[in-house]
Order: structure tokens, then sequence, then C-alpha cells
């Protein structure tokens, strides 16, 4: 048997001991996912987690794997996966391998001692673990931002649906509440989804109250009006309500002509209005 394949059973023959010694690094914390504080079950998770890491990386060291690192990516996957879920900040997991990476090279130390490992092969060792390692956080690190990246980009959409929904008043009418900051990629969404709103819907005319809108710029006035205009394209009427007086001189600023388009002081005013028509 060669010195790979007995530290690869040296290794598993103490995934237990060497994952106590991980976890008997960890601090107080009661802020910290990792705190030693954690309830049983939290740290029975952590402990599992582990001895499939460890198992993963003793892998590396017999050639009868053919590629070790597929275990490896598939565990650090999952784990990133399993933090951005929970909310670790990213800089509590790094702090936590560099914690691993001392807990076992404790135990390589032992190793090398007790089989007389010369200085060479425990370079080796060494090297290979390192590696192993540091594939390890690179792959952990790189499917953290990806899977966080996809949570942000979800929430947004969620966010950009809700902020700016088509609430129908009737069977020919329909507002749109436009509230907070308008940039363009929300100004966009909303062009998007109202024209697909009102293509679904036998909408007349649809209220766009702006009371709720501070600010905006040339992208998101242009794409206003270009929602207008394509609604007019679809037979839709747009009426403009509770403009404030900062929007509207940006809007002349750029040259954009509401002329042809009915404004409303306020959405109540534009909606008493209407009624008033109605009852005639």
């Amino acid at each position: 048997m060669n010195i790979y394949h007995k530290l690869y059973e040296y290794i598993n023959n103490n995934v237990s001991d060497i994952t106590e010694t991980w976890l008997n690094m960890r601090d107080h914390d009661i802020t910290s996912y990792y705190s030693s504080t954690k309830s049983n079950a939290s740290t029975d998770q952590l402990r599992n987690e582990n001895y499939q890491l460890i198992e993963s990386l003793s892998n590396v060291f017999i050639s009868e794997k053919t590629d070790p690192n597929l275990e490896l990516k598939d565990w650090a996957q999952q784990i990133s996966e399993k933090r951005v879920g929970e909310q670790v900040p990213i800089n509590e997991v790094l702090g936590q391998f560099s914690n691993f990476r001392k807990a076992i090279w404790q135990h390589l130390k032992t190793f090398v001692n007790e089989y007389n490992i010369g200085i060479e092969e425990a370079m080796d060792i060494g090297q290979m673990f390192n590696d192993a390692q540091d594939y390890v956080i690179y792959q952990f690190s790189k499917h953290y931002y990806e899977t966080s990246i996809r949570q942000i980009h979800t929430q947004q959409q969620l966010i950009n649906e809700l902020s700016a929904p088509v609430i129908p008043i009737t069977d020919k009418e329909a507002i749109i509440p436009l509230i907070g900051d308008l940039d363009p990629e929300r100004t966009k969404h909303i062009q998007e989804h109202t024209l697909e709103q009102c293509n679904q819907h036998p909408y007349e005319t649809l209220y766009l109250d702006m009371s709720g809108v501070q600010n905006i710029d040339t992208l998101v006035a242009h794409h206003l009006y270009q929602l207008i205009q394509s609604l007019d394209l679809l037979g839709v009427k747009s009426v403009l309500c509770g403009m404030n007086p900062k929007v509207a001189q940006v809007a002349i600023q750029l040259g954009i002509n509401f002329s042809n388009v009915p404004i409303k002081s306020t959405l109540y005013h534009a909606l008493e209005e209407a009624s008033l028509h109605q009852g005639k």
C-alpha cells in the first residue's frame, strides 16, 4: 500500500476527530451562523456536512477516483445554495474554511510523524490538499455569487410586478399607481407589463397616477412617453394624474410633448370628471 492510500485510510478513519477539532474552533458569537452556542440540531447539520467534505477531499489521494473534483464541486454547490438560502454572510463561511484548513493540517502533521514521511512527500501531500481545498473555496464562492444574483433578480422581478399593478376600477377603466424612484429598468418593466395587461383586457382608459413619483430622468421620461404612444395604438386612452411640478419641468426640458394627453391634477379629479361625463 503506497503512502497516498495510507493517507486516504487515515483521513477516513479520523473523519469524526477532524470534524470535532474544527467544531471546537468556533467562537461564542451568538450572531454567527457557526456559533458554538447553536442548538444540537444545527451542530449536527454542520457535522454531517463536514463529514461529506472530508470524505470528498480524501478521494483526491487515490488514483482510482477519475475526477474527485466533481464530488468537491457538487458539495460546494449544495452548501453555497443552502448558505444563501439561510442568509449566511460569505465572510463567515470563508472564515470557517480557514479554520477547517487549520484543523485538517493538525491531523496531517500527526499522520506525517506517525508514518515517518519525508519532507518531499509531506510537501506533496500538503500541496495536494491545499489545491483541493482552494478548488472547493473557488467553487463555493462562484456558486454563492451566482445563487445570490439569481435570488436578487427574482426578488426584483417580484418587486417590479407588485410596484406597478394594473388595477381595474370598471370593465373599461384601470389605474396604474406609480410610486417611488423610477429607474430605466423598472420603467421598462412597467411598460411591458402594462401593454401586456391592456392587450389581454378591453380597457379603454388607463389612469397613470404619478403623485408618488418625485423625479424622472431622460430614459424614464422616454419610456413613459413610449408607453402612452403604444397604448394609443392599442386603442387605450392614457390620462396622466398627479404630476408634480419638478417632473413636469423635466419633461419640458427634454422636449417631451404631452399636449395630446389628458392631464389632471389628481387621480381623484380625473375619476370625478370621468364619472360626471358618464352620468350625462
